[in-house]
């Protein structure tokens, strides 16, 4: 083999040889550039989880600080409650009253009368308006009555009883106000006294003119309409207007085996007792010592309720 044909041959192997390396490096060097930008890639998310790490943990610390601020404003809306509850309330003191009928006419549900000892507790001054429901209504959430528009009552019933409130509704409501409903024999006392009335005003019923009654105005009225009518201790609307839901389950014959002192009613039942008779109801039912009774899921245009409170907690 002569010089030029080593040297032809061997420069036909040296170009082959880089072309060979540079097609090598290609995929070689792709895969590099691709390590790297991810190595990038990953910087660059390490950076970003660092910074949202420090974003959540400023915000928890606002969240932290917006739930203290909400627990101060709770802890200063039950104060005031409880100020606001006094001045819609009347104490009703410790003592001894009768409860039940005591006449020949009572019916066996009132029967027998007997003497309770009732410890000291505050009950609502008149039941509970629409106004006074419609807050509860806007801060909660909770479900208007069926009766409302748009969230809130017809034009011109904002002092009206609010009616259309199941048992379940109104002590959902009692528990937001800091209060409850009241014992069948709160109720009764509160309504009657201990002079034995039948009526909360006294022995004497006169249609029309203490309490909206036998259906002469056909639906309910302001709870200040009828100041002849109060009762005893100066509340209004203790016969008339709407029945009132009282905690206590119904039982006819519960009186036969109450307690004597602070009675809180049957363990159990198929109904919640209710008070005070409606509207449309006879004179029959505005006796205070009258019992009647309704499904704690029910809710009826005649059905309203009072609040009530421990002595205690007033």
């Amino acid at each position: 083999m002569d010089d030029w044909t080593y040297w032809t041959l061997t420069s036909i192997l040296i170009v082959v040889f880089v072309f060979q390396l540079t097609n090598f490096n290609r995929p070689w060097q792709k895969m590099v550039m691709q390590i790297e930008n991810m190595e990038l890639r990953h910087s660059e998310m390490q950076s970003r989880l660092s910074r949202d790490n420090d974003e959540l943990e400023a915000l928890q610390e606002r969240l932290n600080i917006v739930e203290q601020e909400i627990e101060k404003l709770e802890a200063t809306r039950e104060d005031m409650q409880l100020e606001f509850n006094k001045r819609l309330m009347v104490e009703i003191p410790a003592g001894t009253f009768t409860m039940g009928g005591w006449d020949e006419d009572s019916p066996r549900t009132e029967l027998p009368a007997h003497k309770v000892q009732q410890s000291a507790y505050y009950i609502g001054k008149t039941p509970v308006t629409n106004l006074e429901y419609r807050d509860f209504v806007k801060c909660t959430g909770a479900a208007a009555p069926i009766d409302w528009q748009l969230g809130t009552f017809r034009n011109g019933t904002g002092k009206h009883p609010v009616v259309n409130v199941s048992w379940q509704e109104a002590r959902v409501y009692a528990e937001w106000r800091g209060a409850r409903l009241p014992s069948e024999s709160e109720w009764e006392k509160a309504a009657r006294g201990t002079d034995e009335r039948p009526y909360p005003w006294g022995t004497r019923f006169t249609e029309g003119e203490r309490c909206n009654a036998t259906n002469q105005v056909g639906t309910t009225t302001p709870v200040d309409e009828w100041p002849d009518g109060r009762s005893f201790y100066g509340l209004w609307d203790m016969a008339g207007n709407v029945y009132e839901w009282c905690e206590d389950y119904y039982d006819p014959d519960y009186y036969k085996e109450s307690s004597l002192a602070d009675p809180k009613g049957p363990e159990g039942g198929q109904e919640r007792v209710i008070r005070g008779g409606c509207f449309n109801e006879t004179r029959t039912a505005l006796r205070t010592t009258h019992r009647a009774s309704a499904a704690e899921v029910m809710s009826r245009s005649n059905i309203g309720f009072r609040l009530a409170m421990d002595a205690g907690n007033v």
